[in-house]
């Protein structure tokens, strides 16, 4: 019978066990499904993480080319988009030896800029399933299916009480709640990207008594603490192989890698430039400020009805005077455009989407 392979690159400590509701799913319609590994993988080392991954269906590998040992012919890999790196070989050793592949979109914008080894693809909004297909035409993948993301759903179920969140950060619930968002690690190349994050927390720390400020980071940038091994990527350089925070002020309250979306749905605002993260604040029905963000190039929708652009000269006093809002009605819009549903189930309808290749 033909089984789903699920292979996992990378390790986001943002996101510990991602694809888990996907294997889980599968199990549950009884599909035989085998999770896999690069051999040495944090996953398999840390001793609290290997307590759910090696009970799984679990099979290792040391080189890409021995994914083909695990997939038979008619079965299915299933894995993150990926085009370089130990998850790319992987995928063009699959698909040079003629295996079927399911690559999930996992939450950014890559598909439309660069082009991987799959048959199938999946998009989180029908607009990224166009432009895809505009860049590389309809003859790079066999179908592109709309799901959404998977790096999403958790926003759906993600519960918290405000006041005990802010108490166990030592924060004072009597005050609004600002978080700053930096990029991607990788891109605080950008000039003046670190000096405007800097004057951001200034402002609000000396002229906006009512805030707490504190910081979330990207995925990528909770990972610089990490030794290099594989599941692990390191894209810190540019903060001399630190934490971002550690650049920005490292006297800022830093939220948990796992407790990113609690602080979403704790906190009154949203403080970003640069990150991507603009297109998930939908989800948290939450107001978010970009600042300065026509110095530096984005790469996700812009949308007034839910955000707000303005200034470094502004935010003092859009801070003070509250001078922002969210509609939960063109929150909902913003989701359904840009990432198909805000229910919680890309991870269900990528299942749906592997058992129809199957």
């Amino acid at each position: 019978m033909p089984k789903i392979v699920l292979f996992s690159d990378i390790y986001l400590p943002t996101f510990p066990y991602l694809e888990m509701p996907m294997y889980n799913e599968t199990k549950s319609r009884g599909i035989d499904i085998v999770y896999v590994l690069q051999d040495g993988d944090i996953r398999l080392t840390d001793s609290d993480l290997a307590k759910t991954f090696s009970n799984l269906n679990l099979k290792t590998i040391k080189k890409a080319s021995q994914i083909n040992s695990i997939i038979n012919k008619d079965d299915l890999l299933l894995m993150r988009f990926a085009y370089k790196g130990f998850g790319g070989d992987v995928m063009a050793a699959a698909r040079r030896a003629k295996r079927k592949i399911l690559a999930y979109d996992p939450s950014g914008i890559d598909i439309r800029v660069r082009a991987c080894p799959a048959q199938y693809l999946t998009a989180k909004s029908n607009s990224l399933k166009i432009a895809t297909i505009k860049k590389f035409g309809k003859k790079q993948y066999n179908s592109i299916y709309v799901t959404g993301t998977i790096h999403c759903d958790a926003a759906v179920a993600t519960k918290v009480d405000r006041d005990d969140f802010m108490r166990s950060y030592g924060l004072d619930p009597q005050k609004k709640l600002a978080i700053l968002t930096p990029a991607n690690p990788g891109e605080a190349w950008m000039k003046g990207l670190v000096s405007d994050y800097k004057k951001i927390v200034s402002i609000v720390k000396t002229k906006c008594s009512d805030y707490e400020i504190v910081i979330k980071c990207h995925p990528m940038d909770y990972l610089a603490k990490y030794k290099m091994q594989p599941g692990i990527v390191h894209k810190n350089q540019h903060y001399n192989g630190k934490h971002s925070w550690e650049a920005i002020d490292p006297t800022l309250t830093v939220i948990k890698a796992e407790e990113g979306y609690m602080a979403f749905k704790a906190c009154d605002v949203i403080l970003n430039i640069r990150s991507s993260i603009a297109m998930e604040t939908a989800f948290f029905r939450k107001p978010l400020v970009n600042i300065n963000r026509n110095k530096y190039v984005t790469n996700w929708p812009f949308d007034a009805g839910i955000m707000k652009d303005i200034t470094m000269e502004e935010l003092e006093g859009v801070l003070n005077k509250g001078d922002y809002s969210i509609d939960d009605d063109l929150c909902t819009k913003y989701c359904i455009r840009e990432n198909f549903s805000d229910d919680g189930k890309a991870y269900v309808r990528t299942i749906d989407v592997a058992v129809d290749i199957l």
